[in-house]
């Protein structure tokens, strides 16, 4: 059984869309799990008639979090089924993409065991508000590529790669290559959540308890239509584009590093308990405490830290700017 948790907010013009592409996976051993978070549109209507329509395969709860990423915590608040897909409200789902990430899923369970912790993720087709393809996947934004370069391919699932926590971990901290709305994992991953009280993204959270506990797997292929319109919380945006660079804001900039360095420290202390015989969840443990010292020292000793334990960004360019700022 997996369980998806769809968040909602204000999403009448592109939900039905959205849930008719779930109703129609080839995988159907599926139930939803829909939050509103107090929408003042015709959402909360779209969703119970949906439930009407779906009896017991779909649960509704409403929220009042006021952002995508603690809507996303409510729900996972309540999870409890084998496998945990997370849906965005907007965009519209590839046929096999339920059957695809559970295959890569059982494909990691089955080398190292249902009690390994396990995240797959997949690219995303970049599209517009009528779906119309925009030419352009999100892992060109995302710097996944870069990560692909330490990943084993695996032999017995089509384009799943396996990232290496080991040369993957440290950049993941400054840069989040997980997009939220691919993601599906299993329950040994669940019962190791703990919710945040500071976190950057939903997504970013999960990603780092399954690099320093399990497993991440990537699916070298769009599974995911991703809509892109002007009410996007984050939405595929380069930093590098000169739109972006020009409306580049060094307070907001600080402010992501802030943010960044107080999700790590968040995470120390809810998983300081936590054993950490395992090699490659010691090896995490030290690199979230480097990163979080990095706070408390000057430039030059942050800088002399980015190089040793390669803190790198998924280019020179951004490499630089997080030097010069962080």
């Amino acid at each position: 059984m997996v369980e998806i948790l769809l968040a909602t907010y204000n999403g009448e013009r592109f939900l039905p869309e959205q849930i008719e592409s779930i109703l129609n996976q080839s995988y159907t051993d599926f139930k939803i799990l829909a939050s509103d978070d107090g929408s003042n549109d015709c959402t909360p209507e779209i969703l119970r008639v949906y439930k009407d329509l779906l009896q017991d395969k779909m649960s509704l709860i409403n929220a009042d979090s006021h952002s995508a990423r603690e809507n996303f915590y409510n729900l996972l608040d309540r999870a409890d089924t084998e496998y945990i897909a997370l849906c965005d409200q907007d965009d519209f789902w590839e046929k096999d993409k339920l059957k695809k990430g559970i295959a890569a899923i059982k494909t990691l369970e089955d080398k190292h065991g249902k009690d390994m912790p396990v995240l797959v993720h997949s690219d995303l087709m970049i599209v517009d508000e009528c779906l119309n393809s925009q030419n352009k996947k999100m892992s060109a934004i995302t710097g996944i590529n870069k990560a692909l370069k330490y990943a084993d391919k695996s032999d017995s699932c089509q384009n799943l790669y396996i990232l290496n926590n080991k040369k993957s971990f440290s950049s993941y901290l400054v840069e989040n290559n997980i997009t939220g709305n691919t993601v599906i994992f299993n329950k040994a991953l669940l019962k190791l959540y703990k919710r945040p009280k500071l976190s950057f993204m939903h997504d970013w959270w999960l990603g780092i308890l399954a690099f320093s506990f399990g497993k991440v797997g990537y699916i070298d292929e769009p599974l995911v239509k991703y809509r892109q319109h002007g009410q996007n919380e984050l939405g595929a945006k380069s930093p590098l584009e000169i739109d972006n660079i020009k409306k580049r804001d060094k307070e907001r900039v600080r402010k992501n590093y802030d943010a960044m360095f107080a999700q790590v420290e968040e995470f120390l202390r809810l998983y300081k308990n936590e054993d950490c015989q395992n090699s490659d969840t010691a090896f995490a443990y030290n690199i979230l405490k480097v990163f979080a010292n990095m706070k408390n020292k000057n430039r030059i000793s942050r800088i002399f830290d980015i190089l040793r334990y390669s803190f790198f960004k998924s280019s020179l360019i951004l490499t630089i700017g997080e030097m010069l700022n962080i």
